[in-house]
């Protein structure tokens, strides 16, 4: 076998070959690099996702209070109504003299 600058003839070079995953060029993702960012893309789909589902049910609960409040204020004032009226059937009748 004769060499070639230190290299016998026949033998292959492995010197364009990356020799681990560190060698591998930083603009090609690796498979877990890949399965990482999609894990994460999902994480924060799922984070967003309950977030409007939170914010949602958030402005749901809000509208439902204020529409129960304004109905506790009606439902008071016709109650004052009410209280006020029979107030005054029951001194123009004279009920309680009898």
């Amino acid at each position: 076998m004769s060499s070639t600058d230190g290299i016998a003839v026949g033998e292959e070079t492995n010197k364009d070959l990356p020799s681990s995953s560190n060698d591998l060029p930083k603009d090609e993702p690796t498979a877990d690099s890949l399965h990482n960012k999609d894990k994460q893309t999902n994480q924060q789909t799922e984070l967003i996702n309950e977030t409007r589902l939170l914010r949602d049910t958030l402005d749901l609960l809000w509208n439902q209070t204020t529409e129960q409040r304004n109905l506790c204020q009606q439902l008071e004032q016709e109650n004052e109504y009410l209280q006020e009226y029979i107030s005054n059937l029951m001194t123009t009748s004279n009920v309680l003299d009898k």
